[in-house]
């Protein structure tokens, strides 16, 4: 999650001020294909970030048209502005490619068109030659020079020092965000995101239980939170025994299990009488510590969740995968919770939908 603090004023300053009486506004840039301001265009628009889509934060605009924009090679960039005393503090919302501009009439032409962040760069830049990652490389280096192939410079690697038991080989035909993506899994990290100034990143996995909550949504007198809150409790997609394995020719056989066997849980082999299996094979994996972490992430994953979805005024400074502190009395839940996706509508008045989970014991 992104701070609020901006020039002389404070990440709570600024919070009172986006919990009370506030006024905002928006403006959208135009960028070049370097990212060099060329000025402002009138423009609505919504915003969507999925931390399980491939592309994870996309958006929609309706931009009123001027001649000047290159929609094969500019780049927008939105802002949502807050006034405080005379003047006002902006906060980016991404920087977005765009594709299949639509013309509409009416009062004015305008342009409808879809927008997606720089991963559809990695996605659409494919290897026309077999892309070899050498045994004894560094897998955060493997990632910057795949992200930095593909003509993007602006990126933040968190570094790592496993290294590659084996060489790796990419196929030609294989998008560069899913190398990125296959790289970052054998050492446990999280996926690829674009965060809102457009820089490419890569980080390491944190479980739930050990992360600090970032942010708090308590429904008080100053609630932002919108009411008729919803939830529900998945647990179709809970298997009671996770298994992942590596074979290879040179490194022979890998494996790591993680059992629920607890008389507790409804959903264990005890309770149950019966196991269910989630097993399958990885392509690389930096060695048996890695793999046994990955498994216990996997089985995390597996565990049967509450999802909860709430609206709220908009806020700024939400990212990938924050950890929020949530007590909503009108559903009667309160506790830590990991948002997965949210949408913002940006406009004046507009609200933010957020979608949360956390891990439940059944």
């Amino acid at each position: 999650m992104n701070s609020l603090a901006a020039g002389v004023y404070s990440h709570e300053e600024m919070k009172r001020v986006l919990t009370g009486n506030r006024t905002i506004g928006f403006r959208y840039e135009m960028l070049d294909r370097y990212e060099h301001p060329m000025g402002c265009v009138s423009a609505t628009g919504s915003i969507d970030f999925n931390s399980s889509t491939e592309i994870k934060r996309v958006a929609s605009f309706k931009i009123k048209e001027v001649s000047d924009i290159d929609f094969l090679n500019d780049r927008i960039k939105p802002y949502m502005r807050v006034k405080v005393g005379r003047g006002w503090v902006e906060y980016p919302l991404g920087v977005y490619l765009m594709d299949s501009p639509e013309r509409a009439g009416g009062i004015g032409v305008s342009r409808n068109i879809d927008c997606y962040d720089k991963t559809v760069i990695l996605r659409d830049d494919k290897f026309t030659a077999r892309h070899i990652v050498r045994a004894g490389e560094y897998y955060t280096n493997a990632i910057k020079k795949v992200i930095s192939s593909a003509g993007i410079s602006n990126y933040n690697v968190e570094s790592s020092q496993l290294t590659l038991q084996t060489d790796i080989e990419f196929e030609v035909g294989t998008s560069k965000l899913d190398a990125v993506n296959r790289l970052v899994k054998a050492i446990n990290y999280n996926d690829v995101y674009v965060d809102v100034n457009g820089c490419v990143r890569v980080s390491a996995y944190q479980a739930p239980e050990s992360r600090c909550v970032e942010e708090y949504y308590v429904t008080d007198k100053r609630s932002i939170v919108l009411p008729n809150a919803e939830e529900s409790l998945d647990i179709f997609s809970a298997p009671n025994k996770i298994v992942r394995y590596l074979e290879n020719v040179e490194r022979g056989r890998m494996i790591s299990v993680a059992i629920n066997d607890d008389p507790a849980s409804k959903l264990s082999t005890v309770s149950r009488g019966r196991t269910i299996v989630d097993a399958q094979a990885v392509n690389d994996i930096a060695n048996q510590d890695t793999l046994d972490a990955y498994v216990q992430r996997i089985a995390a994953k597996k565990k049967v969740y509450q999802q909860l979805y709430f609206e709220t005024a908009l806020m700024p400074h939400h990212e990938y995968m924050d950890c929020l502190y949530i007590e909503n009395k009108e559903l009667g839940v309160s506790g830590k919770y990991i948002e997965t996706a949210w949408n913002m509508n940006l406009e004046v008045g507009g609200t933010m939908r957020h979608t949360c989970k956390r891990t439940v014991s059944i």
